[in-house]
């Protein structure tokens, strides 16, 4: 019988054996690696900025070696055509080319333990989860939401009908021009309509029991969608929405006190803060019970590449960023040198700025952009459908527009390779 420290001993071992075991991915033990030279990472200047700052002696006696790139998807092209020997051990990226950068074999997955799960809102994390595998930490997010002009509306609408009714009397009485300013244009602008679309029980991929995108699942003309479409043709008809608003053109609508609603995010609070009238920044109401008004989310983060591994850095870039990236005061200087609000929960409730946070609260329902590739097939025909239905005099049926849009989507994604 072996005795009690023995016993310690081996349970010590069998521990450290799973978690090597994890990290690899692999049946056997990989050997220990050798502390790398450097940690190789790329990132464009923002977010290298930050990590020259919060890691300025290296990670774990280790240098980083930080790579400005012109922009992150600069970065996720880059990495494709790479060298091995030049690739980098972690990138910065965008939390919606997960798919793109796994299918390439290009970056390899990350374990979380519970605690690190936690730090995060599921909604935030589950952009870098693909194949119910995590592959990245995010570090802040980004959201439409509704800003309100309190000169115009002094009470805020508690219901999207009652924000329409407001949009009507104000340009019926000639107070506005504008009803509800929503950048569009010809090509039409699913993002920024999409807050509408999902609150009408629209959504642009499904996902399946596990979590994961679904790209056999379009719901652009789900039956829940087609039923409460109509209610497209009355703002059309009362010129509440119109395609032929750009996104400058509705920010100087708005700017100008000239639309008493402005749909839009935080890349826009230089603008807002400079204001000369009173506002507030609020979720896009109910417009059909039980339906969310789910803002579509964006995030970035970082990612461990498969080149760590022949760099043997692979064990220091996962503790680099599951550990040192997700920690409260590193991802506060990511969010503040963004002006974005922080992944980590910890971090998102210091921020001070309280039109920051209420951008923040906006996205508390939002959904992931879909991380997959077939998403790019969507963008287009979404789009059009909008500007197709909201363009005024001579505009498509929702019902028919949104169908077609369905079509268009579920052909492309089918005659992808």
């Amino acid at each position: 019988m072996a005795s009690t420290s023995g016993r310690s001993r081996l349970a010590a071992a069998v521990a450290a054996a799973a978690v090597v075991s994890a990290i690899v991915g692999a049946g056997s033990i990989a050997p220990a690696q050798a502390a790398p030279a450097r940690l190789v990472i790329w990132a464009d200047q923002i977010r290298a900025d930050v990590l020259k700052q919060e890691f300025p002696d290296g990670f774990r006696d280790t240098k980083l070696s930080i790579v400005v790139k012109d922009s992150l998807a600069a970065i996720k092209d880059e990495l494709k055509t790479v060298k091995p020997a030049d690739a980098p051990d972690v990138i910065a990226a965008e939390h919606d080319s997960t798919g793109e950068l796994v299918d390439a074999k290009l970056v390899r997955r990350l374990t979380l333990t519970k605690a690190l799960t936690a730090l995060f809102p599921t909604n935030v994390l589950s952009g870098f989860r693909f194949n119910s595998r995590v592959y990245g930490i995010p570090v802040q997010y980004e959201n439409l939401a509704l800003v309100t002009s309190v000169k115009l509306v002094p009470k805020q609408p508690s219901s999207f009908a009652k924000v329409v009714a407001v949009a009507k009397r104000l340009l019926k009485n000639g107070k506005a021009t504008t009803g509800i300013a929503v950048g569009q244009g010809d090509a039409g602008n699913a993002y920024n309509m999409y807050t509408l679309f999902s609150g009408l029980g629209g959504y642009a991929i499904g996902v399946d029991q596990a979590g994961n995108a679904n790209p056999s699942d379009i719901g652009i003309a789900n039956p829940a969608f087609l039923k409460n479409a109509p209610q497209i043709k009355d703002w059309n008809d009362a010129r509440i929405i119109e395609a032929s608003l750009t996104t400058q053109g509705a920010k100087e609508a708005f700017l100008a006190g000239k639309a008493p609603f402005w749909i839009t995010g935080p890349w826009d609070l230089a603008s807002i803060t400079s204001l000369p009238f009173a506002y507030r920044i609020t979720t896009v109401p109910t417009i059909v019970k039980g339906k969310a008004t789910s803002p579509l989310l964006g995030m970035k983060g970082f990612m461990v590449t498969v080149f760590a591994q022949a760099h043997q850095a692979k064990t220091l870039a996962d503790a680099f960023v599951t550990q040192g990236l997700s920690r409260a005061g590193v991802q506060a200087a990511f969010g503040n040198a963004a002006r974005r609000m922080p992944a980590n929960v910890k971090a998102a409730s210091r921020v001070t700025d309280p039109r920051l946070r209420a951008f923040g609260a906006a996205g508390a329902l939002g959904v992931p952009i879909p991380n997959i590739p077939q998403m790019q097939s969507v963008w287009g025909p979404l789009g059009t459908a909008w500007a197709a239905s909201t363009r005024g005099a001579g505009a498509s049926p929702p019902v028919a527009a949104f169908t077609s849009a369905q079509a268009a989507v579920t052909a492309a994604i089918a005659a992808r390779p």
